[in-house]
């Protein structure tokens, strides 16, 4: 009974994970002023309510002699390696208490600790329903509509500061600003989790009513091409690529769309190489092959890679403790913006790759941990491929999105909802 009622209360944290959280922007009008700590706040009174209703119902239960065994898989344990680095690195670490917080972006090991607890309790006591790809194509579906609007030059939901739209992106603001979720980075890692989901669970699902859910798909899928987060557009060609091949039932087909996408990558890769062009996001890559990673690439993130390796370099076991890397990277960029008649100092706090973030804040054990869940979640996703719609979707949305943290700052705005997706994909059978 208890167990039950835990499992209940899960339920609800998911729905209210994937269809609450990302359309909440706090409660004042110009909200992107404020986004990060009304996002952050949200994600800690939903999870910490979950996680005491769960402990509490679970406590109960055992006390009534009610017996629960979750089944351990291996990307729990190294789950486990990744919050126990987490722990020692923030313990030994230089900067203290710092650590629990983290310096400025809410990315200590408190969250780091939430981020775990929500994939283990929601892989422990969650099952696959298709109400969890519904509310995330009414979440979606709502931010890619706001999104669209802004692009046209509107501002429905107030969310930017008096007088300014999304055209004013890093002249009176310091970023493009984008949907409910904030940063258009951002918001272009929540569509990869939203777009792949949504298409292949619509695709893929045997009831009719689903299908409708290629509306709130190809919104997500529309937006993210066109919101110039070129992240996004790399993880949208390597989830296609592999996508395909994995969820197509018939083996013959499968076996010719995989033979299609290694043909492609390696004409890509090729095309890549010799690219004649002299500027540009494709002749960055073609350098980047070609070894040379200049700092102005990708954003000034070969700079800031570059710093980042030479930092974990410093501290390689351990790091410097959860949530410092912002302390750490000393880059600062300053430039005059005309509209408010004043220089604008840039100063960076993030990897801009959530790998390196990890090697940087806790050291190769705890990355290695990280990195070594990850995989084990796509053999998972690789084992249950023809199982129901919603798994296929879900390690679909899930690739993407790694795909994309190669690049992404991955911040507690769109994080939590990888985290579910996660725990769901390692969740049992329903």
């Amino acid at each position: 009974m208890f167990l039950r009622r835990a499992r209940w209360v899960t339920d609800k944290y998911i729905l209210a994970m994937l269809g609450l959280f990302p359309l909440f922007c706090g409660f004042r009008l110009q909200a992107y002023t404020g986004i990060t700590e009304a996002k952050f706040w949200f994600f800690i009174a939903a999870t910490g309510l979950w996680l005491l209703a769960v402990t509490v119902l679970l406590i109960a239960g055992a006390l009534r002699g009610e017996r629960y065994h979750p089944h351990v898989r291996p990307a729990h344990i190294a789950m486990a390696v990744f919050l126990a680095a987490g722990a020692v690195s923030a313990a030994l670490s230089e900067f203290g208490t710092l650590c629990l917080m983290g310096a400025d972006r809410y990315d200590g090991l408190v969250t780091m600790v939430l981020y775990a607890l929500i994939f283990y309790g929601v892989s422990f006591l969650a099952r696959p329903r298709r109400r969890y790809a519904w509310a995330m194509g009414l979440s979606a579906g709502i931010c890619s509509v706001v999104a669209v609007l802004q692009l046209a030059g509107l501002d429905p939901l107030w969310l930017y500061p008096t007088g300014l739209n999304y055209y004013d992106k890093y002249e009176a603001l310091n970023a493009a600003f984008l949907g409910t979720i904030g940063n258009a980075g951002l918001l272009a890692a929540y569509l990869c989790l939203a777009a792949p989901l949504l298409i292949v669970f619509a695709v893929l699902s045997d009831r009719r009513e689903d299908s409708l859910l290629l509306l709130p798909g190809a919104l997500s899928l529309g937006v993210l091409l066109t919101c110039d987060v070129d992240a996004g557009l790399v993880a949208l060609a390597g989830c296609v690529l592999v996508t395909v091949p994995m969820v197509l039932r018939d083996r013959r087909s499968a076996r010719i769309a995989a033979g299609s996408a290694a043909g492609v990558t390696l004409l890509g890769v090729g095309a890549l190489y010799f690219w004649p062009g002299q500027s540009g996001t494709l002749w960055e890559l073609s350098q980047a092959l070609h070894g040379n990673l200049s700092d102005e690439f990708g954003s000034h993130r070969g700079q800031i890679w570059k710093e980042c390796w030479r930092l974990f370099l410093e501290k390689p076991w351990l790091g410097g403790g959860p949530g410092t890397a912002g302390q750490r990277i000393h880059i600062v960029w300053q430039r005059y913006i005309e509209a408010l008649g004043r220089d604008r100092v840039v100063a960076v706090g993030n990897a801009h790759n959530v790998y390196l973030g990890h090697l940087v804040n806790i050291g190769v054990i705890g990355a290695g941990g990280y990195i070594a869940a990850a995989v084990c979640s796509l053999v998972t996703w690789f084992r249950r491929r023809k199982t129901g719609a919603l798994y296929p979707a879900l390690g679909s949305a899930f690739l993407c999105y790694m795909i994309q943290d190669l690049f992404g700052i991955g911040l507690c705005l769109t994080a939590p909802m990888l985290w579910v997706i996660w725990g769901l994909l390692e969740s049992p059978d329903a």
